[in-house]
């Protein structure tokens, strides 16, 4: 008996920890590790890996943190991940069985940010291009600069860092997303500050930060003036950006709407409406009212008609937990929406799409374990087969995401016990 309501305050605990609201301090993001002498993974969270115990081994993909992966045309795989205040390249032939020794990105070390919502990026281009970002935080609390290297030799040697945000403020410029368009360009988007500091000076009201960008026309040698996307977007979610099946990019972001209604919007980058009556388009109408940032973004995938697909978190009056649905740009609304997990340890949903098939990923805290969760629809989400654990660990793991190579399609998760994980999931 004892045991059960043990088990019971685990998981209750456990399911709190998972939808704690970020309060307008954004005091969770701060829990980086900026200490250069740390082995393996941040201090609180270091890592079980057996070759991760042998400091000789160091640097590794399964030692390092937030661990981002993408994967050519030929199946040759390339992974950045932070550690010691580097961000480090590996390559992979064999889909993660063993892996290169890791390249330094940054050969001058500096703190980075490397939470699961805030993670070094990677993009990969023809021609032997790998384009990496990331966010360094810079002295002052929640500040930070978004930082760009590429390498034009398959990441055998990279050019050296810079900062793509002009404003020079001492403030939050972070959580960074990285895409390529059909036609080359190289847009960079990220939350940034310097609007509400702005306000705060005149001591007027601002609720949430803005999203600025810039963009690449030569492989990342030089970069456009910074511009603003929106003002009043969430301050501490991740943006998803997906290419659609003509080239053009997407964005999908939390928004601060009227209200301190925390809900999704979405547009099409260039587009000249992105707005009604002065509001972005909202791909979720949840009303989730709440005074502070949930730290977690949403998902979002194409399919061949140019519907996006997309996963999302909220706890609004309309829906709660982990919500699936697709946003129609021709009819600017969102159909099918799906509550695809109400449990309150259901976390970081990912969604792919690959040909009529659709892939849902998430992690759920089971009471002892945490599972990874894996569901499929085969008709472009009109219905939905029966989820599926996938693997689990019994520490700490990362968010997981999707890989795909040709026919081929992998969950990647990584896990302070196993490393970092290749899981097959293509039938």
């Amino acid at each position: 008996m004892m045991t059960k309501i043990r088990r019971s305050l685990i998981t209750t605990l456990h399911a709190l920890l998972l939808v704690l609201v970020l309060p307008s301090s954004e005091a969770l993001s701060e829990n980086i590790n900026v200490d250069m002498k740390t082995k393996g993974h941040a201090s609180s969270k270091q890592s079980l890996f057996s070759e991760c115990q042998d400091s000789s081994a160091l640097p590794s993909v399964h030692c390092g943190r937030t661990p981002s992966v993408a994967i050519d045309e030929k199946g040759k795989a390339f992974v950045v991940f932070s550690q010691n205040g580097h961000v480090y390249l590996s390559s992979s032939l064999d889909y993660g069985k063993t892996y290169s020794s890791p390249i330094v990105v940054n050969r001058k070390p500096e703190a980075i940010y490397d939470d699961g919502e805030n993670r070094p990026k990677l993009v990969l281009s023809g021609d032997d291009k790998l384009f990496v970002s990331w966010t360094h935080k810079t002295p002052g609390r929640y500040s930070g600069d978004v930082r760009f290297a590429r390498s034009l030799d398959a990441g055998h040697s990279f050019s050296e860092p810079v900062t793509v945000n002009n404003d020079a403020q001492l403030i939050s410029h972070r959580f960074d997303s990285m895409v390529l368009d059909g036609a080359g360009r190289l847009y960079l988007f990220w939350i940034d500050k310097r609007d509400k500091q702005a306000a705060d000076k005149t001591k007027q009201d601002y609720l949430g930060a803005s999203i600025y960008y810039t963009y690449s026309d030569d492989d990342g040698a030089s970069f456009q003036p910074d511009r603003k996307w929106v003002e009043h977007s969430c301050e501490c979610c991740r943006i998803s950006t997906a290419q659609d099946a003509l080239g053009k990019i997407a964005i999908l972001w939390r928004h601060v709407f009227p209200g301190n209604i925390r809900d999704h919007a979405i547009a099409y980058v260039g587009d000249k409406q992105t707005q009604i009556s002065g509001l972005p388009f909202r791909a979720a109408i949840d009303d989730w009212s709440l005074e502070g940032c949930p730290h977690h973004g949403p998902d979002m995938s194409f399919d061949s008609n140019n519907r996006a697909h997309m996963i999302w978190f909220t706890q609004g009056k309309k829906n709660k937990g982990l919500v699936y649905g697709q946003y129609d740009f021709d009819k600017q609304n969102t159909q099918l929406v799906k509550a695809i997990d109400t449990s309150p340890s259901a976390s970081r949903p990912q969604v792919q799409v690959m040909g009529n098939k659709v892939y849902v990923l998430w992690k759920r805290f089971n009471g002892q374990t945490v599972d990874l969760i894996l569901l499929r629809s085969l008709d472009l989400g009109k219905t939905w087969l029966t989820e599926e654990i996938i693997a689990n660990t019994a520490n700490d793991s990362d968010h997981p995401d999707f890989i795909i190579q040709s026919e081929k399609m992998f969950a990647i998760w990584h896990t302070q016990t196993e490393g970092l994980r290749w899981i097959s999931v293509t039938q």
